[in-house]
């Protein structure tokens, strides 16, 4: 790990030369929205940040405090939105991941942080998954999986092409229970953070071999 000071001179030289397309889901809060605000600074306005969650206002003040891009950048397609997405439900990811497909060109950079933290056990969306696994992975996967095209765009032209998945680092010995990985026989808290930690880790591994 490089000291922070090096990571900040690093991140003050960033700049892209065409305007990067970021979206955050789970960007209306917590450290979602932490790497939002440390983006839309970095780029000084010159990118097009799309924050995805439930939470419209705070998205709204999120963006309100971004700094202002300017007429130059925003002719080249620089802007601040919210797209709605509840991210425990894959119908609802589904519709959004759709939607961004029909509209966007590319994506550089997709940001994964939407997350839960509860003590309450097994907790069924209507979609039968567990809620906290719905976030802390389903969600993600289809995000990146739907999403992959446009990343592949970017990377062809030659730009930046990158997924950050932020949950459990370090958690490296957490394992997938394969005979349950819906954990409805054998669900507890320590199992769904394993589980997810585990199943993510794979996917990025096998996405990476594509």
């Amino acid at each position: 790990m490089p000291p922070l000071a090096v990571v900040r001179a690093s991140n003050a030289k960033f700049a892209p030369k065409t305007t990067p397309v970021a979206i955050f889901v789970g960007g209306t809060s917590g450290i979602g929205e932490a790497i939002a605000r440390a983006f839309a600074c970095y780029t000084k306005g010159n990118a097009h940040i799309i924050l995805c969650g439930r939470n419209r206002a705070a998205a709204e003040k999120i963006i309100e405090s971004f700094p202002k891009p300017s007429e130059a950048h925003e002719s080249s397609g620089a802007k601040y939105e919210f797209v709605h997405c509840d991210a425990t439900l894959m119908k609802s990811v589904q519709e959004t991941t759709t939607g961004l497909l029909s509209r966007l060109n590319k994506v550089n950079y997709l940001v994964l942080s939407p997350g839960i933290l509860t003590t309450a056990g097994r907790t069924e969306t209507n979609e039968g998954i567990d809620r906290k696994l719905a976030l802390h992975y389903y969600a993600r996967w289809k995000f990146t999986y739907d999403l992959l095209p446009l990343l592949r765009k970017a990377r062809d032209a030659g730009e930046d092409a990158k997924v950050m998945s932020v949950l459990g680092a370090g958690s490296s010995t957490a394992k997938v229970n394969l005979d349950d990985i819906g954990l409805k026989k054998h669900y507890s808290l320590t199992a769904a953070a394993s589980n997810a930690i585990g199943s993510t880790d794979l996917m990025i591994e096998v996405r990476e071999s594509l």
